[in-house]
Formats: C-alpha cells, sequence, structure tokens
C-alpha cells in the first residue's frame, strides 16, 4: 500500500520551493496534502489471494497533526489535527488570505510569531483487513514530512 504522508502544501508556500514566500503573522495558515493519491488521503484498497485464501485490506487516513516549529529553538508555536474527511485539508484557491481554510489550517489566533519555522505533517493511518474467516485492525506506524516556512510581521503606514 506504500502509505505515507504526503507533499505539504500550506500557504505560505514552502521556502523550499519558493525562497521568498513569506507568510504574515495573524492570517490563517491553510495546509493540505499536495499530492493527492490512495497511499497519501486514502482511502487505499488491496487485495491479494495465494493457496485458495484471500485477503483483503483497506487503509483510511484517520489524521494529520500539523505543527509549526521555530526553526532555530524547536519550540513549537502551533499544532492543529485535522480528522477524518477534513484529515488532507484543502488546497488554497486564492482568495482573500484572511479567510480560514474550510477544513484544516492553523488559525489566525494561533499565527502569532515571526521568524523561519519548521511545518511537520504527521499523517496516522489505519488498516483494517479481513480474509480467511479472520478480521482485524493495523495502527500504521506515524509517518511525518517537514517542509521551511517563514512568517513575517506587515506594517502599515499612513500618510496624509
Amino acid at each position: 500500500m506504500n502509505l505515507r504522508m504526503g507533499e505539504i502544501g500550506s500557504t505560505p508556500p514552502t521556502t523550499a520551493t519558493k525562497p521568498a514566500a513569506m507568510g504574515v503573522i495573524g492570517l490563517p495558515m491553510w495546509l493540505w496534502v499536495a499530492n493527492r493519491a490512495e497511499n497519501t488521503t486514502g482511502p487505499i484498497t488491496r487485495t491479494a489471494a495465494d493457496g485458495g485464501l484471500s485477503v483483503s485490506a483497506t487503509g483510511t487516513l484517520d489524521r494529520i497533526t500539523w505543527t509549526v516549529t521555530e526553526a532555530d529553538t524547536g519550540v513549537a508555536r502551533a499544532t492543529v489535527t485535522c480528522r477524518g474527511e477534513n484529515a488532507a485539508g484543502t488546497p488554497y484557491d486564492g482568495r482573500d488570505n484572511a479567510s480560514p481554510s474550510p477544513t484544516c489550517g492553523i488559525p489566525a489566533d494561533l499565527n502569532l510569531y515571526a521568524g523561519r519555522f519548521t511545518l511537520t505533517a504527521t499523517a496516522y493511518w489505519t488498516v483494517e483487513w479481513q480474509g480467511a474467516g479472520q478480521s482485524g485492525t493495523i495502527n500504521v506506524p506515524p509517518q511525518t514530512n517537514r517542509v521551511p516556512v517563514t512568517i513575517g510581521e506587515l506594517q502599515v503606514l499612513l500618510s496624509h
């Protein structure tokens, strides 16, 4: 099944691919799985047969925990967990960037610090299997992915 945490999509974008990208303190961060596929967002079902026995297994993405950690100190500044059908988040659609994600994100009131950060996403999967008159559940070890992001402070000067 090759269950894994997919590539991270976020506002702001990762500085690994867009070095000048910068989020703003006090705005929500949208979070999502960028490379949606069976093995990154589920569900995924596979069946194997041998010697007259057949076993079927279905992997389901239960949740993703997202953590924003200071790159230099390792101090966690915000953590959210998105569950069930909202676990994979919603890709940012270009709307007003002050609008929160409809499914998964860091709310504005948790985005309070400027600096360089590591955005970590940890996926938790469950596999339910059945075959040969048996059934069970397998808790898959957590799968993690990390990207660098930068958050800055925006100041406005008004002149008359």
